[in-house]
């Protein structure tokens, strides 16, 4: 039972929050991604007006199917429908994340959370406000490499992840960052634990100031790509007033 409908939006006791960032050239790509590219093809002095795109499946808001990181795992358009609106949990570590930029979310992080906050419902979906949607703007700042080459941006440790999936039955997780791991990550092990584990993520979300702790239902709505890794999404969040 979700804890907002529409109805309660058509009758004005909640509000839809989009927390999908614009998906136009120019915007933030992690290494590896392919830009999107957005190309004319009529005028309405033509009759109509249409375009052609350009894009990789993980660009702008985006979700990760399991098969992003396993062979014979379900691909995006293989999630069940059911599983893609869930019950919002926001956890919020803007201040941990604005003093360390390479903050992880661990198991005992999210277990001080529940203390505070209550425990998370099965079938939620888990997202971390790291306040970096407020970087999208700039690239660079978004990506924050090193002089090596190398992201720093906050992310999820795997233990975490495990304990979300297995001991709370999660949907899965989003986060407003480029990467459900932290920037640094080589291994990606946030990823395998929740790819491997058959749920997914949520990449690059935005406004995720206006959201409460718990309350609210989100809704992701990524693009039916057949045998897709994954896809562009728009991802819609039922907020109480």
């Amino acid at each position: 039972m979700f804890s907002l409908s529409l109805d309660d939006v058509a009758n004005g006791r909640a509000e839809v929050v989009d927390l999908t960032h614009d998906l136009r050239e120019g915007t933030p790509i992690f290494p590896g991604g392919i830009p999107f590219t957005l190309e004319p093809l009529t005028q309405l002095s033509d009759g109509y007006y249409m375009n052609s795109f350009v894009s990789g499946e993980h660009t702008g808001t985006h979700v990760d199917a399991p098969a992003h990181f396993g062979k014979g795992l379900p691909t995006v358009d293989e999630i069940p429908s059911t599983n893609l609106v869930s019950q919002g949990i926001l956890i919020d570590v803007q201040a941990k994340s604005s003093a360390n930029s390479d903050y992880v979310l661990t198991l005992i992080d999210l277990q001080e959370w529940e203390k505070a906050n209550g425990r998370i419902p099965a079938h939620a979906l888990v997202i971390l406000n790291t306040g970096w949607h407020q970087r999208w703007e700039n690239p660079d700042r978004y990506l924050n490499r090193d002089e090596s080459g190398a992201l720093h941006s906050p992310g999820f440790a795997a233990d975490a992840v495990r304990y979300l999936l297995k001991e709370r039955n999660v949907n899965g997780v989003g986060i407003d960052t480029a990467s459900i791991d932290p920037g640094k990550s080589t291994a990606f092990e946030a990823h395998k634990a929740v790819l491997q584990g058959g749920r997914y993520g949520v990449e690059n979300l935005d406004n995720l100031n206006v959201l409460p702790g718990r309350g609210f239902s989100v809704v992701v709505a990524p693009m039916k790509i057949s045998r897709g890794s994954g896809a562009p999404a728009r991802v819609l969040a039922i907020v109480p007033r």
